[in-house]
Protein backbone atom coordinates (compact mmCIF):
# COMPACT_ATOMS: atom_id res chain seq x y z
CA UNK A 1 0.00 0.00 0.00
CA UNK A 2 1.11 3.23 -1.05
CA UNK A 3 1.13 5.74 1.94
CA UNK A 4 1.12 9.63 1.08
CA UNK A 5 2.71 12.19 3.35
CA UNK A 6 2.40 15.90 2.43
CA UNK A 7 3.62 18.96 3.09
CA UNK A 8 0.53 21.88 3.14
CA UNK A 9 1.68 25.09 2.24
CA UNK A 10 -1.37 28.13 2.69
CA UNK A 11 -1.96 30.87 1.15
CA UNK A 12 -4.49 33.23 2.01
CA UNK A 13 -5.55 35.57 -0.36
CA UNK A 14 -7.43 38.96 0.84
CA UNK A 15 -9.11 41.32 -0.50
CA UNK A 16 -7.30 44.76 0.54
CA UNK A 17 -8.86 48.60 1.22
CA UNK A 18 -8.92 48.80 -2.97
CA UNK A 19 -9.25 47.44 -5.84
CA UNK A 20 -9.01 47.89 -9.88
CA UNK A 21 -12.25 49.41 -11.16
CA UNK A 22 -13.07 49.01 -14.40
CA UNK A 23 -16.20 51.07 -15.94
CA UNK A 24 -17.00 50.90 -11.98
CA UNK A 25 -17.57 46.57 -13.07
CA UNK A 26 -16.92 45.38 -9.27
CA UNK A 27 -16.58 41.96 -10.63
CA UNK A 28 -12.43 42.24 -11.04
CA UNK A 29 -12.35 42.99 -7.28
CA UNK A 30 -10.05 40.36 -5.19
CA UNK A 31 -12.31 38.22 -2.88
CA UNK A 32 -11.34 36.28 0.16
CA UNK A 33 -9.26 33.59 -2.08
CA UNK A 34 -7.89 30.38 -0.15
CA UNK A 35 -5.21 27.97 -2.20
CA UNK A 36 -4.09 25.23 -0.84
CA UNK A 37 -0.32 23.84 -1.85
CA UNK A 38 -0.04 19.98 -1.13
CA UNK A 39 3.32 18.58 -2.06
CA UNK A 40 2.76 15.00 -2.95
CA UNK A 41 5.46 13.00 -1.80
CA UNK A 42 6.97 10.05 -3.12
CA UNK A 43 7.65 7.65 -0.28
CA UNK A 44 7.50 4.36 -1.94
CA UNK A 45 11.38 5.27 -3.34
CA UNK A 46 12.35 3.55 0.01
CA UNK A 47 9.86 0.84 -0.66
CA UNK A 48 11.93 0.29 -4.26
CA UNK A 49 14.99 0.73 -2.10
CA UNK A 50 13.90 -2.46 0.16
CA UNK A 51 12.73 -4.03 -2.68
CA UNK A 52 16.16 -4.16 -4.83
CA UNK A 53 18.27 -4.04 -1.83
CA UNK A 54 16.97 -6.42 0.73
CA UNK A 55 19.67 -8.91 2.01
CA UNK A 56 21.80 -8.46 4.83
CA UNK A 57 24.53 -7.64 3.31
CA UNK A 58 23.50 -4.94 0.90
CA UNK A 59 21.16 -3.36 4.31
CA UNK A 60 24.42 -0.87 4.88
CA UNK A 61 23.88 0.17 1.00
CA UNK A 62 19.89 0.55 1.46
CA UNK A 63 20.30 2.85 4.37
CA UNK A 64 23.05 5.15 2.95
CA UNK A 65 20.81 5.27 -0.27
CA UNK A 66 17.50 6.14 1.70
CA UNK A 67 19.64 8.99 3.24
CA UNK A 68 20.93 10.16 0.08
CA UNK A 69 17.56 10.10 -1.27
CA UNK A 70 15.37 11.81 1.29
CA UNK A 71 16.04 15.65 0.46
CA UNK A 72 14.71 14.69 -2.57
CA UNK A 73 11.56 12.84 -2.53
CA UNK A 74 10.41 13.37 0.87
CA UNK A 75 8.85 16.52 -0.50
CA UNK A 76 11.08 19.30 1.50
CA UNK A 77 9.03 22.43 0.04
CA UNK A 78 12.76 25.57 0.05
CA UNK A 79 11.22 28.20 -2.42
CA UNK A 80 7.65 28.85 -3.93
CA UNK A 81 7.26 30.25 -6.93
CA UNK A 82 3.92 31.49 -8.13
CA UNK A 83 3.15 32.60 -11.84
CA UNK A 84 -0.63 33.46 -12.75
CA UNK A 85 -1.59 34.02 -16.58
CA UNK A 86 -4.21 34.91 -18.51
CA UNK A 87 -7.27 32.53 -19.70
CA UNK A 88 -8.17 35.10 -22.36
CA UNK A 89 -6.50 33.73 -25.11
CA UNK A 90 -3.36 36.23 -24.49
CA UNK A 91 -1.64 33.80 -21.89
CA UNK A 92 0.54 36.78 -20.48
CA UNK A 93 1.51 36.81 -17.29
CA UNK A 94 -0.56 38.80 -14.70
CA UNK A 95 0.96 38.17 -11.51
CA UNK A 96 3.59 36.50 -9.97
CA UNK A 97 5.28 36.06 -6.55
CA UNK A 98 8.16 33.77 -5.14
CA UNK A 99 8.95 33.32 -1.20
CA UNK A 100 10.81 31.14 0.48
CA UNK A 101 9.30 28.32 2.65
CA UNK A 102 11.53 26.06 4.34
CA UNK A 103 8.27 24.75 6.67
CA UNK A 104 5.12 22.54 6.79
CA UNK A 105 3.01 25.76 6.84
CA UNK A 106 3.30 29.17 5.62
CA UNK A 107 0.87 31.73 5.97
CA UNK A 108 0.92 34.77 3.87
CA UNK A 109 -1.15 37.45 1.79
CA UNK A 110 -1.69 38.21 -1.65
CA UNK A 111 -4.24 40.08 -3.40
CA UNK A 112 -5.46 39.15 -7.23
CA UNK A 113 -8.10 40.58 -8.69
CA UNK A 114 -11.02 38.67 -9.79
CA UNK A 115 -10.54 36.87 -12.82
CA UNK A 116 -9.41 33.51 -14.76
CA UNK A 117 -5.98 32.22 -14.65
CA UNK A 118 -3.66 29.55 -15.75
CA UNK A 119 -1.46 28.84 -12.41
CA UNK A 120 1.54 27.07 -12.53
CA UNK A 121 3.54 26.51 -9.45
CA UNK A 122 7.44 25.76 -9.15
CA UNK A 123 8.68 24.51 -6.09
CA UNK A 124 12.93 24.30 -5.33
CA UNK A 125 14.24 26.07 -8.17
CA UNK A 126 15.72 29.08 -6.62
CA UNK A 127 18.73 26.90 -5.43
CA UNK A 128 19.18 24.54 -8.48
CA UNK A 129 22.65 24.44 -9.58
CA UNK A 130 22.04 22.74 -12.76
CA UNK A 131 18.61 24.18 -14.00
CA UNK A 132 16.40 27.42 -13.90
CA UNK A 133 13.02 28.86 -14.95
CA UNK A 134 12.52 30.31 -18.82
CA UNK A 135 10.00 32.18 -20.97
CA UNK A 136 7.59 32.64 -18.07
CA UNK A 137 6.01 36.02 -19.79
CA UNK A 138 4.10 33.18 -20.84
CA UNK A 139 2.11 30.22 -19.97
CA UNK A 140 3.08 28.46 -22.82
CA UNK A 141 7.09 29.10 -22.93
CA UNK A 142 7.68 28.85 -19.13
CA UNK A 143 9.85 26.03 -18.64
CA UNK A 144 12.78 24.74 -16.66
CA UNK A 145 15.69 24.62 -18.83
CA UNK A 146 18.55 22.95 -17.78
CA UNK A 147 22.24 24.78 -17.85
CA UNK A 148 24.24 23.75 -21.22
CA UNK A 149 27.73 21.93 -20.65
CA UNK A 150 29.14 18.62 -21.70
CA UNK A 151 28.49 17.35 -18.47
CA UNK A 152 27.36 18.30 -15.15
CA UNK A 153 27.39 17.30 -11.51
CA UNK A 154 24.01 15.61 -9.69
CA UNK A 155 21.11 18.19 -9.21
CA UNK A 156 21.11 19.38 -6.47
CA UNK A 157 17.48 19.71 -5.79
CA UNK A 158 14.57 18.19 -6.57
CA UNK A 159 12.06 20.09 -8.37
CA UNK A 160 8.05 19.54 -8.04
CA UNK A 161 5.76 21.42 -10.49
CA UNK A 162 2.26 21.97 -10.84
CA UNK A 163 -0.54 23.38 -13.02
CA UNK A 164 -4.36 24.56 -12.79
CA UNK A 165 -6.30 26.60 -14.21
CA UNK A 166 -8.08 29.45 -11.60
CA UNK A 167 -11.69 30.08 -12.68
CA UNK A 168 -13.78 32.82 -10.34
CA UNK A 169 -17.27 33.34 -11.42
CA UNK A 170 -19.09 36.79 -9.97
CA UNK A 171 -21.57 35.44 -8.36
CA UNK A 172 -19.10 33.06 -6.40
CA UNK A 173 -17.76 34.66 -3.59
CA UNK A 174 -16.48 31.85 -1.51
CA UNK A 175 -13.57 30.20 -3.59
CA UNK A 176 -11.09 27.69 -2.66
CA UNK A 177 -8.15 25.83 -4.79
CA UNK A 178 -6.20 23.00 -4.15
CA UNK A 179 -2.87 22.96 -6.12
CA UNK A 180 -0.95 19.36 -6.26
CA UNK A 181 2.79 19.67 -6.89
CA UNK A 182 3.78 16.59 -8.52
CA UNK A 183 8.29 15.40 -8.78
CA UNK A 184 9.80 16.39 -12.76
CA UNK A 185 13.10 14.96 -11.44
CA UNK A 186 14.32 11.71 -10.85
CA UNK A 187 16.84 9.28 -9.91
CA UNK A 188 19.12 6.59 -10.79
CA UNK A 189 21.58 4.30 -8.02
CA UNK A 190 24.18 1.84 -9.52
CA UNK A 191 25.21 -0.82 -6.71
CA UNK A 192 28.20 -2.98 -7.10
CA UNK A 193 27.07 -6.40 -5.55
CA UNK A 194 30.60 -7.86 -5.47
CA UNK A 195 32.92 -5.93 -3.51
CA UNK A 196 33.52 -8.49 -0.73
CA UNK A 197 35.16 -10.82 -3.88
CA UNK A 198 37.08 -8.45 -5.99
CA UNK A 199 39.08 -5.56 -5.49
CA UNK A 200 38.32 -3.38 -8.33
CA UNK A 201 36.06 -0.43 -7.74
CA UNK A 202 33.45 1.77 -9.66
CA UNK A 203 35.31 5.25 -9.70
CA UNK A 204 33.00 7.02 -12.30
CA UNK A 205 29.49 6.86 -13.29
CA UNK A 206 27.37 9.43 -16.06
CA UNK A 207 23.90 9.08 -16.91
CA UNK A 208 23.33 10.02 -20.63
CA UNK A 209 19.57 10.57 -22.55
CA UNK A 210 17.88 12.93 -20.08
CA UNK A 211 15.78 15.60 -20.66
CA UNK A 212 17.28 19.23 -21.27
CA UNK A 213 13.78 21.07 -20.64
CA UNK A 214 10.36 21.16 -19.03
CA UNK A 215 7.66 22.63 -20.18
CA UNK A 216 5.44 23.58 -17.14
CA UNK A 217 2.07 24.27 -18.84
CA UNK A 218 1.77 21.27 -21.11
CA UNK A 219 3.97 18.79 -19.12
CA UNK A 220 6.59 17.78 -22.02
CA UNK A 221 10.17 17.38 -21.53
CA UNK A 222 12.73 18.27 -24.61
CA UNK A 223 16.02 16.96 -25.16
CA UNK A 224 17.71 19.67 -27.38
CA UNK A 225 21.17 20.35 -25.47
CA UNK A 226 21.37 16.76 -23.48
CA UNK A 227 24.28 16.59 -21.00
CA UNK A 228 26.14 13.80 -18.93
CA UNK A 229 25.41 13.98 -15.44
CA UNK A 230 28.10 12.83 -12.73
CA UNK A 231 26.92 10.78 -10.47
CA UNK A 232 27.46 11.06 -6.76
CA UNK A 233 29.42 8.70 -4.30
CA UNK A 234 26.94 7.27 -1.77
CA UNK A 235 29.34 4.02 -0.24
CA UNK A 236 32.50 3.13 -2.26
CA UNK A 237 29.83 0.51 -4.22
CA UNK A 238 27.35 3.25 -4.71
CA UNK A 239 26.77 5.91 -6.64
CA UNK A 240 23.06 7.88 -7.45
CA UNK A 241 22.44 11.16 -9.71
CA UNK A 242 19.35 13.59 -9.71
CA UNK A 243 18.16 14.68 -12.87
CA UNK A 244 15.48 14.94 -15.36
CA UNK A 245 13.88 12.25 -16.89
CA UNK A 246 14.47 10.39 -20.27
CA UNK A 247 12.38 9.66 -23.26
CA UNK A 248 9.41 8.01 -22.65
CA UNK A 249 8.62 7.00 -26.62
CA UNK A 250 6.56 3.53 -25.14
CA UNK A 251 3.01 4.34 -26.04
CA UNK A 252 0.23 2.58 -25.77
CA UNK A 253 1.98 -0.64 -24.02
CA UNK A 254 2.79 -1.47 -20.37
CA UNK A 255 4.67 -3.55 -18.07
CA UNK A 256 6.57 -6.81 -19.28
CA UNK A 257 5.05 -5.72 -23.04
CA UNK A 258 6.66 -3.06 -23.53
CA UNK A 259 9.77 -3.73 -22.47
CA UNK A 260 9.34 -6.95 -24.78
CA UNK A 261 8.46 -4.36 -27.54
CA UNK A 262 10.86 -2.17 -27.41
CA UNK A 263 13.98 -4.48 -26.57
CA UNK A 264 16.56 -3.05 -29.39
CA UNK A 265 15.61 0.88 -27.85
CA UNK A 266 18.07 2.71 -26.16
CA UNK A 267 16.20 5.34 -24.08
CA UNK A 268 19.07 6.23 -21.60
CA UNK A 269 22.44 4.93 -20.81
CA UNK A 270 25.02 4.47 -17.61
CA UNK A 271 28.58 5.05 -18.76
CA UNK A 272 30.70 3.09 -15.64
CA UNK A 273 34.35 3.32 -15.45
CA UNK A 274 36.30 1.13 -13.51
CA UNK A 275 40.04 1.24 -12.95
CA UNK A 276 41.73 -2.36 -13.32
CA UNK A 277 44.64 -3.76 -11.66
CA UNK A 278 47.26 -2.74 -14.21
CA UNK A 279 46.49 1.24 -13.69
CA UNK A 280 44.34 0.70 -17.02
CA UNK A 281 40.32 2.24 -17.27
CA UNK A 282 37.71 0.22 -18.61
CA UNK A 283 34.80 2.20 -19.76
CA UNK A 284 31.26 -0.10 -19.59
CA UNK A 285 28.19 1.61 -21.60
CA UNK A 286 25.14 0.41 -19.79
CA UNK A 287 21.64 0.82 -22.69
CA UNK A 288 18.36 0.77 -21.12
CA UNK A 289 15.03 0.31 -23.20
CA UNK A 290 12.71 1.19 -21.01
CA UNK A 291 12.11 4.99 -19.48
CA UNK A 292 13.40 6.34 -16.59
CA UNK A 293 9.96 8.59 -15.40
CA UNK A 294 9.40 11.43 -13.11
CA UNK A 295 9.10 10.58 -9.48
CA UNK A 296 10.96 7.49 -9.35
CA UNK A 297 14.25 6.17 -8.41
CA UNK A 298 15.71 3.51 -10.69
CA UNK A 299 18.39 1.17 -8.80
CA UNK A 300 21.08 -1.15 -11.21
CA UNK A 301 22.97 -3.81 -9.45
CA UNK A 302 26.32 -4.97 -11.30
CA UNK A 303 29.15 -6.74 -11.16
CA UNK A 304 32.73 -5.68 -11.70
CA UNK A 305 34.65 -8.39 -14.04
CA UNK A 306 38.58 -8.48 -13.74
CA UNK A 307 38.61 -6.97 -16.96
CA UNK A 308 37.17 -3.69 -15.20
CA UNK A 309 34.18 -4.29 -17.13
CA UNK A 310 30.57 -3.93 -15.27
CA UNK A 311 27.79 -6.85 -15.43
CA UNK A 312 24.08 -5.93 -14.93
CA UNK A 313 22.43 -8.40 -12.30
CA UNK A 314 18.85 -9.22 -13.32
CA UNK A 315 17.43 -7.22 -15.80
CA UNK A 316 18.65 -9.24 -19.19
CA UNK A 317 16.84 -6.46 -21.41
CA UNK A 318 19.99 -3.83 -20.81
CA UNK A 319 22.27 -3.89 -23.75
CA UNK A 320 26.53 -3.25 -22.68
CA UNK A 321 29.26 -2.06 -24.78
CA UNK A 322 32.62 -2.29 -22.88
CA UNK A 323 36.17 -0.37 -23.79
CA UNK A 324 39.09 -1.86 -22.13
CA UNK A 325 41.90 0.45 -21.58
CA UNK A 326 39.84 3.67 -21.98
CA UNK A 327 40.77 6.90 -22.65
CA UNK A 328 39.73 10.40 -23.20
CA UNK A 329 40.84 12.00 -26.25
CA UNK A 330 44.89 10.45 -26.84
CA UNK A 331 44.99 10.67 -22.36
CA UNK A 332 43.86 8.34 -20.00
CA UNK A 333 41.13 10.45 -17.87
CA UNK A 334 42.34 10.55 -14.71
CA UNK A 335 40.07 8.74 -12.10
CA UNK A 336 40.48 8.29 -8.18
CA UNK A 337 38.16 6.42 -5.99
Amino acid sequence: MKIYQYIVLFLFAVVTAGCYLIDDDLSVCGADYLIHYRMNLVTEVNTTIDEKLSSDMEKPVADALKLWAEPYFMGHAHDLDMSFFSLDGTDELLEHKSDIIDASQKSYTLYIPRMDYQHLAVVNIKDNENAGLMGGQFASSMCIAQREADTLPSHNTAIYTARLPMYMPENDSDLSFNVHLYMASCAVAIVQTNQSTTSLRMAKVLLSGTASRFSINDSLYTFNHTALIRAEKVLDNCYAMLSLPSRDSITGTSGMQARAKRADETLWQLKVYIPTADSKVTETVLSFPYPLKAGTMEIVKIEAQEDGSAVVIGNPDVGASVTLDWKEGNEHDVITG
